[in-house]
């Protein structure tokens, strides 16, 4: 990450990682992969590996630097899909009960497993927890004086949350506590 550091900076990152979340580029001989399997290797789509990189990134920026470039990491179109791109990680543990109605549920698999097993649950959890570090501050920030623009973004997460939050087996105890805290974080989102 040092060297990273070293030979791109912040601003050039927030650039290319806005363009990559906005569109994803096409990369020849190869389709829109979702998080899959491959011989025992997990396949992460493009925006999920960007977003991590950019994520310990920034983390290790100083201050200041991030504060040069708070503009271009606030906009509103590239929050919004960053959140919703999260969002639908968290929900990859999750299924749906009947091809009519979209009630949604934490997989079969997910709770057969033993905790930390299975890939998707981690990348789940890790996505709420992030969620839950990073929504309502984010929220604050970004929609000060368009309220009434959260709502569906914070309906299509609540989705997503509500199923772990329903689902008490030993197996879900990460996502639980994850989205415990998520929602306590939100309590306090004005």
């Amino acid at each position: 990450m040092m060297s990273l550091r070293c030979l791109l900076p912040l601003h050039t990152l927030v650039a290319t990682v806005r363009q990559v979340v906005k569109q994803p580029p096409i990369v020849e001989g190869s389709q829109q992969v979702k998080c899959t399997r491959v011989e025992g290797l997990e396949i992460l789509p493009l925006e999920v590996c960007v977003l991590q990189v950019f994520y310990v990134y920034a983390q290790q920026c100083p201050g200041s630097q991030l504060g040069e470039c708070w503009v271009a990491l606030l906009s509103m179109e590239v929050s919004s899909k960053l959140l919703e791109s999260c969002s639908n990680i968290a929900g990859s543990g999750l299924g749906s009960t009947t091809w009519l109605r979209r009630n949604l549920t934490v997989k079969a698999e997910h709770q057969e497993k033993k905790v930390g097993v299975n890939d998707a649950s981690l990348y789940s959890v890790a996505a709420l927890s992030v969620l839950a570090e990073l929504l309502a501050p984010l929220l604050d920030v970004l929609y000060v004086s368009e309220k009434d623009k959260v709502v569906p973004l914070l309906t299509n997460i609540m989705a997503h949350v509500v199923p772990y939050l329903c689902n008490h087996m030993r197996s879900n105890m990460p996502a639980f506590a994850a989205c415990s805290q998520l929602l306590s974080s939100l309590s306090g989102y004005q």
